[in-house]
C-alpha cells in the first residue's frame, strides 16, 4: 500500500511537472542571428559564451545562429528577408544604408578595425614607411582590407600599385609559410590570426593606422524597424554582448575552455595557446570599449562611426555618408540600459567556470 501511495505521488508530481516545462519552453521566442561567419570561430566570444551560458534563453529568447560566407552575404540575407539581426563587420551594411537599401542600426561594438600589417619580428619592418619596395600578402584577391593597406601607403607618399607588391596568400598556416619562409614580407591580416601565429610560437610584431583604431568595425545589428517594434528582445541581445566582455576579462581562460569545449573537436592548438589568443581578443575587446568612453561596455562611438563614413567615402566605397546618429538606436540611453546587470556575480561566474 506504501509502495502504491508513493508511486502515485511520483506520477502526480510529474504530471504537475509537464505543463509548467511545456509551458516554459513555449514561452520562449525564437531569434536568428544572421552572422557574417561561415563557422563559429574564436574570435566572437560574444556569441557563443552567451548562448554556452544560456543568457539568453533566461530572459526568454531561444538564439539561433545563421552562418554566412562573410559580411557582405549576411548584409544581403537582411535586406532579403532572411532576417533582420545580424553579427557582422560594419562597412557591407553602412553601405547599404548609404545606398538606401535598408536601413541597420548598429546596437553593440564587439571590435574596432581588426586589420593589421603583420611582420616576422627580424625583418626590421615596423612602419608603413618601411614597406616601399616590399611584398605584402593579402588573404584572397581583392579583399576589402586592401583599401586599408592603399589608403595607409598613399599616406605615407608610397604608390599602393607601383611601389608595393601584393601577392595573395590564403590564411592560416599557408599564409605563416608564406610569411616565415620570406615568400612575403608582411602581410594584411586580423588580429585573430596575427594571435593564433603569435601562439604556436612565431617571433612576430605587427603595426597599423592609428586611424584605424577608431572605426567600430565589427558588432551586432538590427533593422530600425526590429528595433522599433521588439525594443526587448534588441536590448537583451546587446547586453549579452556586454556582459560576455566582462566575462572575458574576468576569465579568458573560462572563455577558451568553452569554445573548446562546444566548438574545438577539430582543435590542433592547446588549452594554453587558446587562452592566450582568447587574451589577445580581450585586448581588442578593450581597445573598442576605450575608443568609446570607457564607461560603457559595448558602446557604439557615433564619432568613431562617422570617421569610418569619411574614410569609406574617400575609398569610394559609399556614395555618401548619413547622419551618424541614424546608424544607432535613436535612444542614447540604450547603452546605459544594456549595461544595467549584475557585474559582480558575472565574473563570479566567469571565475567559477562552471561546466567547463
Amino acid at each position: 500500500m506504501k509502495n502504491a501511495l508513493k508511486a502515485a505521488t511520483v506520477v502526480a508530481a510529474i504530471a504537475t511537472a509537464m505543463p509548467i516545462a511545456s509551458g516554459t519552453a513555449n514561452a520562449l521566442e525564437s531569434v536568428k542571428i544572421i552572422h557574417g561567419n561561415p563557422v563559429m570561430i574564436t574570435a566572437v566570444f560574444e556569441l557563443y559564451v552567451p548562448l554556452a551560458l544560456g543568457w539568453w534563453k533566461d530572459d526568454g529568447y531561444d538564439v539561433q545562429v545563421v552562418y554566412s560566407q562573410g559580411s557582405a552575404a549576411a548584409v544581403q540575407s537582411i535586406i532579403g528577408g532572411s532576417g533582420t539581426i545580424g553579427m557582422m563587420n560594419t562597412t557591407p551594411w553602412l553601405a547599404a544604408d548609404a545606398k538606401g537599401l535598408t536601413d541597420i542600426r548598429m546596437l553593440a561594438t564587439m571590435r574596432n578595425t581588426s586589420w593589421r600589417i603583420l611582420t616576422m619580428a627580424d625583418k626590421g619592418i615596423t612602419k608603413a614607411a618601411d614597406l616601399r619596395g616590399k611584398t605584402v600578402g593579402l588573404a584572397v584577391a581583392g579583399s576589402g582590407g586592401a583599401m586599408y593597406l592603399n589608403s595607409m601607403l598613399a599616406s605615407h607618399d608610397i604608390n599602393p600599385q607601383r611601389e608595393v607588391r601584393q601577392a595573395v596568400i590564403g590564411l592560416g598556416a599557408q599564409s605563416y609559410e608564406a610569411l616565415k619562409s620570406g615568400a612575403v614580407d608582411a602581410s594584411l591580416t586580423f588580429m585573430s590570426e596575427i594571435a593564433n601565429f603569435k601562439a604556436l610560437g612565431n617571433n612576430a610584431s605587427y603595426f597599423y593606422d592609428d586611424q584605424w583604431m577608431q572605426f567600430p568595425d565589427y558588432g551586432l545589428v538590427a533593422t530600425n524597424d526590429t528595433l522599433k517594434a521588439k525594443p526587448e528582445l534588441v536590448e537583451a541581445l546587446a547586453r549579452g554582448i556586454a556582459k560576455a566582455q566582462v566575462f572575458a576579462e574576468a576569465n579568458p581562460e573560462c572563455v577558451a575552455k568553452i569554445y573548446r569545449k562546444n566548438y574545438g573537436a577539430n582543435r590542433t592548438t592547446t588549452l594554453e595557446q587558446d587562452t592566450e589568443i582568447e587574451k589577445s581578443n580581450v585586448e581588442e575587446a578593450n581597445l573598442a570599449f576605450d575608443r568609446a568612453g570607457g564607461e560603457l561596455r559595448a558602446k557604439v562611438s557615433v564619432e568613431g562611426l562617422d570617421k569610418l563614413q569619411a574614410f569609406l567615402l574617400e575609398n569610394k566605397l559609399i556614395p555618401q555618408t548619413i547622419d551618424p546618429k541614424k546608424l544607432v538606436p535613436d535612444d542614447q540611453a540604450f547603452f546605459r540600459r544594456i549595461n544595467n546587470f549584475d557585474h559582480a556575480a558575472v565574473i563570479a561566474q566567469a571565475k567559477a567556470c562552471s561546466g567547463f
